[in-house]
């Protein structure tokens, strides 16, 4: 099984940034258009058109928001980038090779008893 490109997902990042700023543009062209062209040549279609491109980086966002909230809920994700700032579960490996379960608390422990990288800018204040 390949190994993905770290990067790869920051540019679908910066593309689907750039489409939902072009959406806001075009809207914005299309809501400009209505209000500056003679009433005889505006088609029906604009008004709506521009919201429409005007209101999806919204539609967009609160579908996100909806995946996240019962994807939470539900115990499950599509993908896997990353663990979203919380960590629910962790493993560790006993001397006899046993794979052990961390909860969140105990992982910060645990990982923080080897490291002394905390201490480090408070016995420079100190010195």
């Amino acid at each position: 099984m390949s190994v993905s490109d770290p990067s790869s997902g920051r540019t679908f990042i910066w593309i689907i940034t750039c489409l939902l700023f072009i959406s806001i543009i075009a809207g914005g062209a299309c809501l400009v258009a209505y209000m500056v062209l003679p009433e005889s040549e505006i088609a029906s279609w604009l008004p709506m058109l521009g919201v429409s491109l005007v209101c999806l980086p919204w539609a967009f966002w609160f579908l996100t928001f909806l995946y996240r909230f019962f994807s939470r809920c539900c115990g499950f994700r599509v993908g896997g980038g990353g663990n979203g700032g919380s960590v629910n579960l962790a493993r560790n490996h006993d001397a006899n090779g046993a794979c052990q379960s961390l909860k969140g608390g105990e992982l910060n422990r645990a990982s923080s008893v080897a490291s002394h990288e905390s201490q480090m800018p408070l016995s420079r204040s100190m010195a």
